[in-house]
């Protein structure tokens, strides 16, 4: 059972590192895309126009576009957690072992 335990732990670590990867890179895209729509505000009041800003605003859109897109991917494709059964455990330990 040592082995296993050392293997369940080792997943766990590899999942939770990914887990952080992906929460990180959808924070930056969202950051990133708050500092658009602030600067895209800050040009606005200086009297910039919506054509002059409109590639900047485009970059935004499909910014923001791809996040709900990313997001909503991860959303449906991250299974619920479930409790293995301990002979589908040991099995999988056995095959994880070869």
């Amino acid at each position: 059972m040592a082995q296993l335990d050392d293997e369940l732990t080792s997943l766990t670590t590899t999942v939770a590192s990914n887990t952080t990867v992906i929460a990180s890179g959808a924070a930056m895209i969202s950051g990133f895309s708050a500092q658009l729509a602030a600067a895209i505000a800050a040009a606005q009041a200086a009297g910039a126009t919506p054509a002059q800003l409109s590639a900047v605003t485009d970059l935004q859109t499909a910014l923001d576009t791809n996040n709900a897109t990313l997001t909503a991917a991860i959303a449906s494709n991250t299974p619920v957690a479930t409790e293995i059964p301990p002979a589908q455990a040991q099995a999988l330990a056995r095959k994880i072992r070869g």
